[in-house]
């Protein structure tokens, strides 16, 4: 009868054990989920910026106002009807990261000549006759994103994370 009393002590132990480990191991698994939606989230901002910065440097409508729509299927500018753009920068931008559901609003553009090099670069709305924009200006692009825990736990240990990141293309060709 002895031994039988142990073996009940041993199986109570192991469930006290289960009972300490389990919230651990759940919290980690918890955290790898976030963490792998955080890799995600940032590297469909940095994909976002890189769209943007691509589009931007191909067709200066700064910034872009006029123009909501990224139609990857037609071409930058539309020569049936002119030199009318066909896709926004920031539009682009914001449709790379869409299952973020980032907006052209998140969406920041800039441009400046490189470093060390003398070019009239506008940095205002959009250009005009008396500041075109000249090939070999650098356009940056920002996109920022506010990205938050999914689960409680983690999202009351972490807080919300601002993600940010910037591409930078030089133009290419001026536009129109």
């Amino acid at each position: 009868m002895k031994a039988r009393g142990r073996s009940t002590r041993a199986r109570g132990q192991g469930l006290v054990e289960f009972a300490l480990v389990f919230p651990v191991i759940v919290l980690l698994l918890v955290a790898v989920f976030d963490i792998g939606r955080a890799v995600y989230a940032y590297n469909s901002v940095t994909n976002a910026a890189r769209q943007g910065a691509r589009v931007a440097a191909v067709n200066q409508l700064y910034p872009a106002d006029s123009v909501t729509v990224c139609n990857e299927s037609m071409p930058v500018e539309d020569t049936a009807v002119g030199t009318t753009p066909t896709w926004s920068a920031r539009a682009c931008a914001a449709s790379a990261a869409v299952s973020l559901g980032v907006q052209p609003s998140q969406v920041a553009l800039g441009y400046a000549p490189p470093a060390g090099v003398t070019l009239d670069c506008p940095a205002g709305p959009a250009p005009s006759a008396a500041t075109p924009f000249h090939v070999g200006c650098i356009v940056s692009v920002t996109v920022t994103y506010r990205w938050s825990a999914i689960t409680p736990i983690i999202g009351g240990l972490m807080g919300p994370i601002t993600m940010s990141s910037t591409a930078q293309m030089p133009v290419e060709r001026v536009f129109p």
